[in-house]
């Protein structure tokens, strides 16, 4: 249920909703019509039944006058005989007015049988009186039973109608009156007409069981009298209307029905003789139940008017709540189809801002809004909108500008490492040459420690040509020798020294291109060649003297006499080579020394420097990443629009 409802549209919903909303409405709506309806059929099936019951109500009123007239005629009074076929023709109207209204009313079949009988029955018992074949007892029972049956079908009809249970106070008891109590009151005061008409008419005394009679239809009569007035009362309280049409001729028919059973009390319960005229009697007691059947007949017209009444107010009762249930529906659907488009359009709005924001687009204009919660939610999308169009151009600047100095970087670590490479090689060749010239000037140091020996050596054979005299030219030769071998050393000192200046000087050349970095190695490669520059010029003024010294040797075969002061020259000069010579030895090892020293310096520099290289290279890498990935931040950002002239950002390669 949870997932429908999340997949349903808001229409819908709203629809849904509505529907719902109807359906409750329908329940109690439909109740209330019908409840209507049913009040409007049962308020049309009265009034369908009024007019026959009317009709009924006159065709009792003629058989009850005809009754008393027959029972009259038949007493012996030609005066009442003489005014029955106008009551019989009366009576024979009534009937084909009454069929008429029974036929247009549709009654039940067990009414329609009961009045072709009662018919059947009045066309039996007419030409019987008319032929005066009946006695007026057998008269009187006939129309009695004739009546009796007619207002049993009354009674009958007043049900299949439902008159009584009219949910009116007043016409209820109305209807009470005119339909219940007052056919039975004119029913009696018929009877007491026929009978009194008849003993008055015979004349003499009273006789016992008709005086019982009449006193039982007087008690009879004062009862459904008292009952009809009640009813009548209770309709003229409830219902200004029936007060005005209905309570006047009810007081004057109360006092009438009064008097005219005060004429009976008079003329027949309380006379010795029966000496009033029957038709004195009749005539009272006729003019009476004419009023009662007038004021029957006003009642029954107040009723049925009642009844179209209620019927017209039901149809407009009804035709206004339509118009009201239309009306509130075609409202109600105009205010949903408000309301939803009032919820619809900004969700819509607010989907189509978040799907904007979503593909990109950050450049669309503002939206109007109101202040309920769509509003405040399209409110806080606008505001989410500005928001982040503002962090996305400040990421975007940010981004050109990691860009731009990420090329930057990549540019400047690629020259760094260009120029760290050929450093590096720079430094591995000097690296080499410092191993050449280490080997070079260990070599040298070896060879001056070889000439300081023979020095050493000179100086003991100097020492011993003053004891060995004899062995001069002998020694000399030796010492001539020796000096040749020490001019090789001398000239190999001298190519050592040489060889050593020209590596200092390329030391110099190479410490300078090295820059701050080759300073140190520069101070030490000019030690190195001063040192080498003293070392040349000890060697030159070796190589003089051994060149002395041989040319005196070769003297001192001719000088043999001055062999003494020459062996004194010749010790001073080797004790001054023996000096000299471990001057030399002395630079040498100080020179080994610090070539080594620069050897090492110089490959600590080209680790330095290969490591250099290989953090450069690193760098580069890096910077080429951070490139990269600043290329694909920038094409990321790109993808907003912000509504201004778009830009892009050239990265170096």
């Amino acid at each position: 249920m949870t997932s429908l409802s999340q997949r349903l549209p808001l229409l819908y919903k709203f629809l849904i909703l509505g529907l719902a909303g109807i359906l409750m409405s329908a329940v109690p709506t439909w109740l209330f019509v019908s409840g209507a309806l049913d009040d409007l059929a049962h308020a049309r099936h009265e009034a369908r039944g009024a007019p026959p019951l009317l009709a009924l109500h006159k065709v009792v009123q003629g058989l009850q006058v005809h009754r008393g007239l027959s029972n009259g005629m038949l007493g012996g009074d030609e005066t009442l005989a003489a005014r029955r076929p106008a009551a019989r023709d009366a009576v024979n109207k009534a009937f084909a007015e009454a069929t008429a209204r029974l036929d247009a009313a549709q009654v039940p079949a067990a009414q329609r049988d009961a009045w072709q009988r009662a018919q059947q029955a009045w066309q039996q018992l007419e030409p019987a009186v008319a032929a005066r074949s009946l006695p007026a007892a057998q008269s009187t029972a006939q129309h009695t039973a004739l009546i009796t049956s007619l207002l049993q079908t009354g009674e009958q009809l007043l049900h299949s109608y439902e008159l009584q249970l009219d949910p009116d106070f007043a016409t209820n008891a109305l209807i009470q009156a005119s339909l219940v109590h007052a056919p039975q009151l004119g029913e009696k005061l018929g009877v007491m007409r026929a009978q009194g008409a008849g003993f008055l008419g015979r004349g003499g005394e009273l006789p016992l069981e008709a005086k019982g009679l009449l006193q039982s239809l007087r008690q009879r009569v004062v009862e459904l009298q008292g009952d009809t007035l009640r009813n009548l009362a209770r309709a003229t309280e409830a219902s200004p209307a029936f007060a005005a049409t209905l309570g006047a001729p009810a007081r004057t028919l109360d006092a009438q029905i009064t008097a005219t059973l005060a004429l009976a009390d008079k003329a027949l319960l309380q006379a010795d003789t029966l000496t009033l005229p029957a038709q004195e009697y009749f005539d009272t007691y006729t003019r009476t139940i004419d009023a009662l059947y007038a004021l029957n007949a006003q009642a029954m017209q107040g009723v049925d008017e009642a009844l179209q009444a209620r019927i017209d107010r039901l149809r407009a009762t009804l035709a206004w709540q339509a118009l009201a249930l239309l009306g509130t529906l075609a409202g109600a659907t105009v205010l949903m189809l408000v309301f939803v488009r009032s919820i619809t359009q900004p969700v819509a709005q607010a989907v189509e801002l978040a799907r904007a924001v979503a593909r990109g687009d950050l450049s669309g204009s503002d939206i109007a809004h109101g202040s309920n919660e769509m509003g405040r939610l399209i409110a806080a999308l606008l505001q989410m909108r500005r928001q982040l169009t503002e962090v996305v151009g400040r990421v975007r600047q940010g981004a050109e500008g990691v860009a731009t100095a990420s090329a930057q970087i990549a540019q400047g670590n690629t020259d760094l490492a260009a120029r760290t490479e050929s450093q590096a090689s720079a430094l591995e060749e000097t690296a080499a040459s410092m191993e050449q010239m280490t080997a070079t000037v260990r070599q040298n140091a070896d060879s001056a420690a070889r000439a300081s020996e023979l020095a050493t050596s000179a100086s003991g054979v100097a020492a011993q040509g003053g004891e060995v005299v004899a062995q001069v030219v002998q020694t000399m030769h030796g010492i001539h020798s020796s000096s040749g071998k020490i001019a090789d050393i001398i000239g190999v000192i001298d190519s050592i020294a040489f060889q050593t200046n020209i590596l200092a000087l390329n030391a110099a050349v190479e410490a300078a291109r090295a820059g701050e970095q080759g300073r140190g190695f520069a101070v030490v490669a000019s030690e190195v060649r001063s040192l080498a520059q003293r070392s040349a010029g000890a060697a030159r003024e070796i190589k003089e003297l051994i060149s002395a010294s041989v040319h005196d040797v070769e003297r001192g075969n001719a000088l043999v006499e001055r062999a003494g002061k020459t062996m004194e020259d010749v010790v001073t000069a080797v004790r001054r080579v023996n000096d000299i010579m471990g001057e030399i030895s002395n630079a040498s090892r100080e020179q080994s020394l610090g070539v080594a020293q620069v050897g090492e310096a110089v490959s600590q520099m080209d680790q330095t420097t290969q490591q250099n290289a290989a953090l450069v290279e690193e760098m580069a890498a890096a910077a080429a990443s951070l490139r990269s990935q600043a290329q694909e931040l920038v094409e990321g950002v790109a993808v907003f629009k912000l509504g201004e002239r778009p830009h892009a950002v050239a990265l170096a390669n």
